[in-house]
């Protein structure tokens, strides 16, 4: 049974610890003497954040304000993953939307030296979605991507042109030129016309050779029949004989001057239709992806 003794010494200490936090405007929990306007201290226990499940980074229905009206910036809550949105952890609302207090969002990129998976970071490897942790499969999802993650092998990253799907795969390390990509102009060329000369020559002097004559004629002819000696035939005698075969001579050759021409020249390029290597110099890393732990 409460005396009228006690209850007056406990309206007195309600009153006055109320007073104090009033005007102070400072609570201390585990400590007589807060150094913020709350100040918890425990040398074995934590703080407990409302654990909520949010649907989006603009859910701003889940998570209300007591005392009406819109949720206020700096409102922190630990997302469970539960409403289906990830990252899964501790979260703040900015006004607009709920962000990472790591300052990490669902599908932030970054180069690492790391070789493999780490604190909610994943290899842009290509790998099948479905080997992923539950919470990262929703987060890839949520993202877009549908069968496999985007795979950075070999590549580097470029802005979307607008049109272009976000993880797509694009370009070559290579590039094979075609006539349509080479400056558009004509090669040509002549020999020189200067091209008036003569030929000069002769013929072999191995020119013996033999005439047949007939002859019926009047009076006495001096003859040498077969090339032997001459002698007189009568007139009115008709011989056949073979002239003298000592025919050795030569003839003069010229040639018209009026030699003016062209040459038609073709020229190979020499190629050899080989590609040529575009990759810039670079720094070797692995591309990772955040999609919550």
């Amino acid at each position: 049974m409460i005396t009228n003794k006690c209850l007056t010494f406990y309206l007195i200490m309600f009153f006055s610890i109320l007073g104090s936090v009033v005007t102070s405007a400072q609570v201390g929990i585990g400590t007589t003497t807060p150094q913020g306007a709350l100040d918890i201290s425990s040398s074995n226990s934590g703080v407990v954040i409302p654990r909520v499940g949010i649907t989006s980074a603009t859910d701003n229905t889940t998570v209300i304000n007591p005392n009406g009206g819109a949720v206020l910036p700096s409102t922190m809550i630990y997302n469970d993953g539960s409403g289906g949105f990830t990252p899964v952890g501790f979260l703040f609302w900015n006004g607009a939307n709920w962000t990472a207090v790591s300052g990490k969002s669902s599908g932030d990129i970054k180069h690492g030296f790391q070789s493999a998976d780490h604190n909610g970071w994943y290899l842009l490897d290509g790998r099948s979605i479905s080997s992923l942790p539950a919470n990262a499969q929703t987060a890839a999802n949520n993202l877009g991507f549908s069968g496999n993650l985007p795979d950075a092998t070999n590549r580097v990253l470029k802005n979307t042109n607008g049109s272009e799907t976000l993880g797509s795969t694009t370009g070559s390390n290579s590039v094979t030129l075609s006539q349509a990509n080479l400056p558009n102009f004509d090669m040509s060329g002549t020999t020189s016309t200067d091209g008036n000369h003569n030929h000069s020559g002769s013929t072999s002097e191995d020119g013996e050779h033999d005439h047949d004559y007939l002859d019926a004629g009047v009076g006495s002819i001096r003859v040498r029949e077969n090339g032997g000696q001459s002698t007189f035939v009568a007139n009115d005698v008709t011989i056949t004989d073979e002239t003298d075969e000592d025919g050795d001579h030569t003839h003069s050759l010229n040639i018209n001057s009026n030699g003016n021409h062209n040459h038609t020249v073709s020229v190979n390029s020499g190629g050899s239709n080989r590609a040529i290597n575009t990759t810039p110099a670079s720094l070797v890393t692995n591309t990772f992806i955040f999609l919550g732990k």
